[in-house]
């Protein structure tokens, strides 16, 4: 009996549905591969069960297209925050399988009408697929004109910009693309550093606006993270001219963390975002490149966002307490590698905005109990603070023993809050390297 594959998800038009993974040999080197496929032109929902929307929160709703096609994306739009490396969250395939659901407002079958002997056909091709490795897929997709990615994971892989462009053909209905830690071509031996960066710079982005423009106003949800040098902000200038719909979008690089040009290129052509990660990752290489500007821009763009990532060192209390001006629906805010958060700048913060707010996460950015006290007597909505420091967000000498010293000292004037009334079920404190 032949193994199973743990290969990519795929849902199959109807009430079936699997997801696994495995190593593709498609793209020359060890990866996973993700891609949700459809026979017809149903998109997965990631759920078997309705899922309730905010839509009508504060009595203004936000317009979901194509019926029930909405409602089944909102829990992705503002997905369980903190992901270590900004991984996206769990729910999106995975081991184990999930089945999936089809939603009537699907664009072009609202009316459909499967019969029986459809549905045990796309049963047995469901059996049959979690056998085949992602190669096999794509060359069965190949003789199927009704193949369609809804959803499609790559990630630590070694891939071409070519092969991006041929996997293109069958994402015209794609709502979810996430790009995570993907390499280039792999160095020559007499080729320098210098002409081998300069020569892979940018290399993916041809098949990347491949794949925007092959999907264009289906995809919702777009996620490049960890992806150095090959794939740089102009990715994002790609997604606002193809794909206008979009409601979630994370960004994050360690080479080209996004501008102020872009997000107001984003922002002209994407005014539906309501999920927003762009947050450079450290260490950065233009640590200030993400500004107090690109905040402002950020609030004049969205002043409907529901949940932000944002940090660096370029972020100071001038442009976050114009961000908390500007998006007053903001339920989810997370400042990563930003000075030091103490109660002066909560203080200025809080009195511009940020009382919807739900969930605090500051990561490597420290913070003082008075700062995090105030958060939680301001923000009365706030169900969860989270806070991961390690000793060198504190200290240059971190292995001083001063510094040690202080830092134990300040973890535990930390730790005390949670002693205090309303604090011991939503502060949450991780410290790194432990203390």
């Amino acid at each position: 009996q032949r193994d199973r594959h743990p290969g990519p998800v795929v849902a199959v038009h109807g009430p079936y549905g699997v997801s696994n993974q495995r190593s593709s040999s498609s793209t020359g080197a060890s990866s996973r591969v993700k891609a949700v496929s459809q026979s017809s032109g149903c998109y997965d929902s990631d759920s078997a069960e309705p899922c309730p929307t905010d839509d009508t929160a504060d009595g203004h709703p936000y317009p979901a297209r194509d019926g029930a096609r909405g409602s089944g994306l909102r829990r992705q739009a503002i997905p369980t925050w903190h992901s270590p490396g900004g991984c996206p969250p769990a729910g999106t395939g995975g081991a184990g399988g999930k089945v999936s659901r089809l939603d009537r407002g699907s664009p072009g079958h609202s009316s459909e009408v499967i019969s029986p002997e459809i549905l045990k056909m796309r049963a047995a091709l469901f059996c049959i697929f979690t056998y085949l490795d992602t190669k096999t897929l794509l060359r069965a997709a190949e003789g199927c004109k009704g193949w369609k990615f809804v959803r499609v994971l790559l990630e630590n892989a070694r891939v071409s910009s070519k092969f991006l462009a041929m996997l293109s053909q069958w994402c015209t209905q794609m709502h979810s693309l996430t790009l995570q830690n993907l390499k280039p071509r792999q160095r020559g031996k007499k080729e320098s550093k210098e002409d081998y960066m300069k020569s892979t710079r940018g290399c993916l982005e041809a098949g990347l606006e491949s794949l925007l423009k092959a999907t264009g106003s289906n995809l919702l949800i777009l996620r490049i993270s960890h992806c150095p040098n090959v794939l740089t902000d102009r990715s994002l200038w790609l997604a606002s001219c193809y794909c206008r719909a979009l409601q979630a979008v994370t960004y994050r690089s360690s080479t080209d963390p996004v501008g102020h040009e872009v997000i107001w290129a984003l922002g002209a052509g994407c005014r539906d975002i309501i999920s927003l990660q762009v947050a450079p990752l450290h260490p950065c290489q233009q640590p200030t490149r993400f500004s107090n500007r690109c905040l402002q821009m950020i609030g004049r763009c969205w002043p409907h966002l529901r949940a932000l990532g944002v940090g660096g060192a370029g972020c100071g209390v001038q442009g976050l307490a114009s961000l908390a001006r500007n998006c007053m629906r903001l339920q989810v805010l997370e400042l990563d590698h930003v000075a030091e958060i103490n109660q002066e700048v909560a203080a200025e913060v809080c009195r511009e905005g940020l009382k919807g707010l739900e969930m605090l996460v500051l990561t490597s950015t420290p913070v003082t109990p008075k700062a995090l006290l105030h958060f939680n007597s301001v923000c009365r909505n706030l169900k969860s603070i989270v806070v991961q420091v390690g000793i060198v967000d504190y200290f240059k000498e971190p292995h001083s023993p001063e510094a040690k010293k202080m830092f134990e000292e300040m973890v535990n004037k930390l730790q005390a809050l949670r002693k205090r009334p309303g604090f011991s079920k939503i502060l949450h404190i991780k410290v790194e390297g432990g203390c």
